[in-house]
């Protein structure tokens, strides 16, 4: 199912601008991990949404070279077969379903998720429509006093429509060591139980005095173009939970939103659960109405319409320790839609802008 890649040209294109140049500085996708984080899945028959994931099998690295891989690098010379074990998380980070494939030294893994949840010899068919998370480890033992037994390297895409389009979600490395601080996933009854803290991603606010800041894009025009935005947001626990020496609260995430001529009105947003999808169109409580929608009130009247971005000051925890254990980071990004049919609906990505960890104000 993965030769429609093909239909995209995107490797030629890139090819064909580094040939045009001369010489390039090298860009990778992402650092390797002992397990990644795929933080957005779904696969939607009705709607025509699909989400593929690819993971590359890499060798061994030298200690110390990459912080989400474990010192003494991986297991992959010693030619054993090794499973790739993965397990689908719901958004408030419940177990729905997980299962392995064998992989080997320098493999590639396809892994078409609405194929897995509809593959008549184990079939999930209540993930139809669900959006969760996927955690993808290498670790035979499953248990936090194994080391990784290889080093993956992965991508994933949303897929819309007939192959519309395929909007890139990102992938974090995780460290997946025998235990400690810097032992990104936990373990419990060999299904990972966490992942946190991330050496990866968006650092986010340790401490009640601090916030991390970020900004990002929208597009919600209704004519001709019929623009949509999901905001995904991404961290390492539900609202609520306890971290460090206090508990996470994002029942109230100050934003700005901010349209196309500088414009802004001020609002709060709940993001109440590990993995959180919002539509752009219904941010509520804006300063002058708490019952009207920011964004598209915003956007009604103003030279520029209907694009800008929101700004998010995000305060979650009281802990007053600091250091690698209560450390923690997370990812956001946009997907911006464009079209009304299921078959013809054009989405993208836009990562978020990450403005730093500032004093909370």
């Amino acid at each position: 199912m993965l030769a429609n890649f093909k239909k995209i040209g995107v490797a030629a294109a890139v090819a064909t601008a580094i040939g045009a140049s001369g010489a390039a500085q090298a860009i990778t996708l992402g650092e390797p991990g002992g397990a990644l984080l795929v933080p957005h899945v779904l696969f939607d028959s009705t709607a025509g949404v699909n989400t593929m994931v690819g993971v590359t099998v890499g060798d061994s690295v030298p200690p110390g070279q990459f912080p989400t891989v474990q010192g003494e690098g991986s297991e992959c010379s010693n030619g054993t077969l090794k499973q790739l074990h993965w397990y689908f998380f719901s958004t408030k980070s419940v177990h729905l379903a997980d299962g392995a494939v064998n992989i080997s030294c320098n493999d590639f893994s396809r892994f078409d998720w609405g194929f897995v949840i509809t593959n008549p010899a184990r079939p999930f068919p209540s993930l139809d429509g669900v959006t969760g998370y996927l955690v993808l480890s290498s670790n035979n033992a499953r248990s936090d006093s194994a080391y990784s037994s290889f080093t993956l390297y992965g991508s994933a895409y949303l897929i819309q429509g007939d192959w519309a389009s395929e909007a890139y979600i990102p992938v974090l490395p995780l460290r997946d060591a025998a235990g400690g601080v810097d032992d990104e996933v936990t373990y419990k009854g060999g299904i990972p139980s966490d992942v946190n803290p991330l050496l990866a991603g968006m650092p986010l606010a340790y401490d009640a005095d601090t916030a991390a800041r970020f900004s990002l894009r929208y597009f919600v025009d209704p004519t001709p173009l019929n623009g949509n935005t999901r905001f995904v947001l991404w961290f390492p626990d539900n609202s609520g939970e306890k971290h460090g020496d206090g508990n996470i609260s994002r029942t109230a995430v100050a934003i700005d939103v901010y349209d196309a001529d500088e414009v802004a009105v001020s609002s709060t947003l709940s993001l109440p659960n590990e993995l959180n999808v919002v539509d752009a169109n219904g941010i509520d409580g804006t300063t002058n109405d708490p019952t009207g929608h920011a964004i598209t009130d915003l956007a009604s009247g103003q030279p520029a319409l209907d694009a800008g971005f929101v700004l998010f000051h995000l305060a979650d925890t009281s802990n007053t320790l600091t250091g690698p254990a209560y450390s923690r980071a997370g990812v956001a990004f946009s997907l911006i839609g464009l079209g009304t049919s299921a078959n013809s609906v054009q989405v993208q990505t836009d990562l978020a802008h990450e403005r730093g960890i500032v004093p909370d104000y």
